[in-house]
């Protein structure tokens, strides 16, 4: 089968999906173009990383995601457990903003605002995914992109293997005894990204046979052999394997995973964290300075650790020596916005980056809960979001495009933890918190 006629097959099936909800009932004509632009929107978000380059489509896209969390606020169809999350990143946002206005530090107000959506970008898609797919629309949505999801996986599956033994171009540097695989993006965590979603596809779609393509899946990101695809490659099966004999993790296991996660990343500890003259252990360490400066702020939005601290050089760099520095200077800023969680400390302060710590926990906390396919669905949720929040002490993943893909692929498989309505009220809670 083409390209051309899978693509084809793809968008009738998405269209039949809609006239058979208009039929049925389950979505009122009005939302029947849902999966269409859920489909065009994860399509052009892939394409941009494939191609590379900058693109300010995720940025347009988190703000489409807001207004429409805000309009399903109006309509009264948020729950409270996310109502309250919501209302902490704003909470967030707000500090952040303030401390621009009081650490004295100049930006541009249309560089705050670039860099106010781009460190946020990922809770909005997260949020209004899984209001999106909620229902028929999820279904139509994974249902029609389940073929595409396996001949992805199976792609990358066999190209991981030829490139063990036959260079086809997809091969980089060895490590752990292996060759080290690059699939058809840039970069590895491109390719992790991607292959979330067809998991989550897989998951939501209920695939037949999809517990063979977990494991393909993630071997073949195994064998990229970077941290972040090979944590989520040994967690996920762990995980499949443990959640279908068990429903909940006790905390011998917790110590388990936890060194396991130790080991995986310890080449990465070594190198970005207890090295002095790492970019990134430079970065906490004047993160950590800015919030102590500025108490109870931070430096503000655009000034410290994110995308346009990097493009419009913060002055706070001059003041660090950055400028002197391979990879942190105005000519080379290589480094200039390779992590998060530095980011987050330095720019909102102690007491803002605690709340975003405090909402990241309440997202996986929400993961709890009956669903369908529940070991699945928590097994991915769990590796998923445990992977990125690792990834994100030494890359900046969770500003970044392919992160709103992960976790748009997270909202996918979370939306069957929608709420339900009980005599017309909310539940409070989502998957029993």
């Amino acid at each position: 089968m083409s390209i051309s006629n899978s693509a084809s097959e793809t968008t009738s099936v998405l269209s039949a999906g809609n006239q058979n909800s208009q039929l049925t009932g389950p979505l009122k004509p009005k939302r029947s173009l849902k999966p269409i632009a859920a489909f065009f929107i994860i399509s052009v978000l892939i394409y941009m990383e494939l191609i590379g380059g900058r693109s300010f489509f995720d940025e347009a896209l988190s703000i489409v995601s807001v207004l429409y969390l805000l309009f399903l606020a109006i309509r009264d169809e948020l729950s409270r457990y996310d109502s309250v999350s919501l209302f902490i990143l704003m909470v967030v946002i707000f500090i952040g903003l303030a401390s621009n206005v009081f650490s004295g530090i100049s930006r541009p107000l249309t560089s705050v605002l670039i860099d106010v959506v781009a460190e946020t970008k990922v809770l909005w898609a997260f949020f209004a995914a899984k209001y999106m797919f909620r229902g028929q629309t999820g279904k139509t949505f994974a249902t029609a992109l389940v073929f595409l999801a396996k001949a992805y996986i199976i792609s990358a599956f066999v190209c991981s293997i030829v490139s063990q033994v036959v260079n086809i171009g997809m091969t980089e540097s060895q490590r752990y005894g292996l060759q080290g695989f690059r699939f058809v993006f840039p970069f590895s965590f491109q390719f992790m990204a991607v292959s979330l979603l067809a998991i989550a596809i897989l998951i939501k779609g209920n695939a037949k046979n999809r517990k063979v393509y977990y494991v393909l899946a993630s071997i073949s990101l195994m064998l990229a052999t970077k941290s972040a695809p090979l944590l989520f490659g040994l967690l996920f099966l762990v995980l499949l394997y443990y959640f279908n004999h068990f429903k909940k993790l006790n905390a011998f296991v917790v110590a388990l995973l936890f060194l396991g996660v130790i080991f995986v990343g310890s080449y990465q500890i070594q190198t970005y964290l207890m090295n002095v003259n790492a970019p990134r252990y430079l970065f906490f360490l004047h993160g950590a300075e800015l919030a102590n400066r500025f108490f109870p702020l931070g430096a503000g939005f655009s000034t410290f650790g994110s995308d346009q601290a990097a493009r419009l050089y913060s002055p706070l760099y001059y003041e660090f020596g950055f400028s002197y520095l391979f990879g942190l200077n105005p000519e080379d800023g290589s480094f200039l916005s390779d992590t998060f969680w530095p980011m987050a400390i330095g720019q909102f302060g102690w007491i803002a980056f605690a709340l975003l710590v405090i909402l990241y926990l309440r997202i996986v906390l929400g993961f709890k809960g009956p669903v369908k396919h529940e070991f699945e669905s928590k097994a991915f949720l769990y590796a998923a979001f445990l992977s990125y929040m690792i990834h994100a002490v030494g890359s900046a993943i969770l500003s970044s495009s392919a992160g709103v893909i992960g976790f748009i692929a997270l909202g996918l498989v979370c939306s069957s933890y929608d709420d339900q309505l009980i005599g017309g009220k909310r539940l409070g809670r989502v998957g029993g918190i």
